[in-house]
């Protein structure tokens, strides 16, 4: 755990949104990420139930292999009843808990039990397994007292709840339900949830420009090419941008707009360009990119290796598509804005392609700065200027119509049972599952597998 996670652990915290989660492989354990409005940080907090890695078999305990039973990372195999809901019946399946949830899934090999045997609930990602069977919501307020997570709901205004009762409840009257009070109790929680206010989330916007050969992307896995300039905006009225000078290409004229800061570094002082870039990082809970998976973080990550930077000074934290902070969130609004659900029922297909440039420009009426020439042929002043645009257009892309794309990614947060970072990724389907999954276990269901329900699909 880094310095800034023990900061920010508290034992009590007065009440923070959950708005995402994620797997500690030091600690075996889900790390829980909420925002507290007041101190506008991330408070990390690591379970402490003991909750362990698991999937189903429907192998009896004895019938499971021993290359699986002997093993030293499954901590026990237990039996259990889940309903089946396919053939409406409780059957009797494995439980196989393990202590690493690479011992599930997630590999190729044979270290991933379900590469070896017939799995129930193998492919879930643990951090969104721990959240359902420990009934959290993301996007929902909770509060840590005596080092538990205990649910805490701001009060919603009086009109709120007459419009509630007037559109909702007073309605069933007209209705032929089966059970009237779980419906009135369904309704009254998910309209509590869904209206409970969201605050303004203290956020930064970061985009970097990088030497590159005319017709060649540099390639952020190699990052051999210099980092030329850093921009940044913050929710906090930051604006400001680093620039490496070059032996050979002038300084030009100031045309940054009002307000912003720049700070120039020297041709050797790369290393300290982005260990300042780092230490902005981490005064935010919540980075902003577009394509940061992609290039931005990527490149800066191992950009900082190949520098020698020391990794605990690094924020960053790669995963096998995605980029994150380790104690923060990362939004990537090109994959937000690639998705569908976004382009054509949010925003009314008000862009074609998915550019910044397209997007900013059927968006907010704006569009990238277009100098005319190869970035490598810029001043300094010019690349400034190009650099920081691209993160001012990023972070209004989020502030714009009062935080409008910001509140929608909450209020589906909450709908999904999914982090706000898996919910700017990912699609309509995954968010639909993802709340699939959480009614089956809390319902004590055993969730199907595809081919099962493929099966039962074509008999039909």
């Amino acid at each position: 755990m880094s310095n800034q996670q023990e900061e920010n652990k508290t034992e009590d915290m007065p009440y923070g949104l959950l708005i995402s989660a994620a797997y500690n492989s030091q600690k075996n354990a889900a790390i829980l990420k909420f925002y507290e409005p007041v101190s506008q940080r991330i408070f990390l907090w690591a379970d402490k139930s003991g909750h362990k890695p698991y999937c189903y078999s429907k192998l009896s305990p004895d019938e499971i292999p021993t290359e699986i039973s002997e093993r030293d990372d499954v901590i026990d195999i237990k039996q259990v009843k889940l309903m089946d809901v396919l053939n409406d019946k409780l059957i009797d399946v494995s439980k196989i808990l393990v202590k690493d949830p690479l011992a599930i899934g997630g590999t190729q090999t044979s270290k991933s039990i379900r590469n070896l045997i017939d799995t129930w609930e193998s492919d879930i990602k643990y951090y969104e397994s721990y959240l359902y069977d420990s009934s959290l919501i993301v996007g929902k307020y909770y509060k840590i007292e005596n080092d538990a997570v205990v649910p805490y709901d701001l009060e919603i205004s009086d009109e709120t709840k007459l419009s509630l009762k007037s559109m909702l409840l007073d309605k069933q009257s007209d209705t032929n339900l089966p059970d009237p009070k779980q419906f009135d109790e369904h309704v009254s929680q998910w309209a509590n949830l869904l209206n409970q206010p969201i605050p303004k989330i203290k956020r930064i916007s970061l985009d970097i420009e990088v030497e590159s050969e005319i017709g060649r992307i540099p390639d952020p896995k190699i990052a051999e090419k210099r980092i030329t300039a850093v921009g940044f905006e913050g929710s906090d009225g930051l604006k400001q941008v680093f620039v490496l000078r070059k032996s050979g290409i002038e300084e030009g004229v100031n045309e940054l707009l009002p307000g912003v800061k720049i700070v120039f570094y020297e041709e050797t002082k790369e290393k300290e360009m982005i260990l300042d870039t780092f230490e902005l990082m981490k005064k935010y809970p919540l980075l902003i990119t577009y394509n940061g998976d992609g290039f931005d973080l990527p490149y800066l990550y191992n950009r900082a290796s190949r520098l020698g930077i020391d990794r605990q000074k690094n924020p960053l934290y790669m995963m096998r598509d995605s980029a994150t902070l380790t104690d923060g969130v990362h939004l990537d609004l090109y994959r937000t804005m690639s998705n569908r659900a976004f382009q054509i029922y949010a925003f009314g297909q008000k862009y074609s392609d998915f550019s910044l440039n397209s997007v900013s420009k059927g968006l907010l009426g704006e569009e990238k700065i277009d100098y005319g020439v190869e970035l490598n042929d810029l001043t300094l002043y010019q690349t400034a200027n190009y650099c920081q645009n691209d993160a001012r257009l990023t972070y209004n892309l989020t502030a714009f119509n009062n935080d409008l794309l910001m509140n929608l990614l909450i209020v589906i947060s909450r709908i999904a049972r999914m982090p706000i970072d898996d919910i700017s990724r990912m699609g309509v389907s995954q968010w639909i599952r993802s709340l699939l999954y959480y009614e089956h276990r809390q319902n004590g269901i055993l969730i199907p597998r595809r081919q099962e329900l493929d099966n039962r699909s074509s008999n039909v």
